[in-house]
Order: C-alpha cells, then sequence, then structure tokens
C-alpha cells in the first residue's frame, strides 16, 4: 500500500519512461477507486493501442524500495483547442 508521497515520487521519478512507451497522460489517484489500498500512478493511454507498462513503479521511502501499482486508462489524448 502506496502513501500519496510515495505514488507522486513514483510518478515524477518514472513519466519520462511512461511517456516513451505510450502514456499520453500520468497521475497519481486514491486505489480504492481502482480496488486498490493506499494511491496508485494512473497512466493514461490512447485506446486501442497496446503497451508494455508496469504493474508498478519502484520508489525509495526512507531507504527502503517501494512498489506503487499502476493502472492502465484508455483515454483520448488531449487536443489544443
Amino acid at each position: 500500500m502506496a502513501t500519496l508521497s510515495q505514488a507522486n515520487s513514483a510518478r515524477a521519478e518514472h513519466a519520462d519512461d511512461l511517456g516513451k512507451i505510450g502514456a499520453h497522460a500520468i497521475g497519481v489517484e486514491k486505489g480504492e477507486s481502482f480496488g486498490r489500498q493506499g494511491w496508485v500512478v494512473v497512466v493514461y493511454v490512447e485506446p486501442g493501442t497496446v503497451h508494455d507498462l508496469p504493474a508498478a513503479l519502484t520508489t525509495e521511502h526512507e531507504g527502503k524500495a517501494v512498489d506503487v501499482p499502476v493502472v492502465v486508462k484508455d483515454s483520448e489524448p488531449f487536443e489544443a483547442q
């Protein structure tokens, strides 16, 4: 179970790598909305595309590795008007 701080750290540390493999947006949300405890990193990808995204992102907290769950959601990329 990840804390908000841990999930935000994991998102920040891995954002560039997630973008390179297809994420167009990355957020942090309470896990209960996704059937998980604590906080999760939510990775938004374009519908109908296949991506090799990890099930969790690892970050360090107080000298120990913490795995923060990843939830993948289909979503159209934002287009400027």
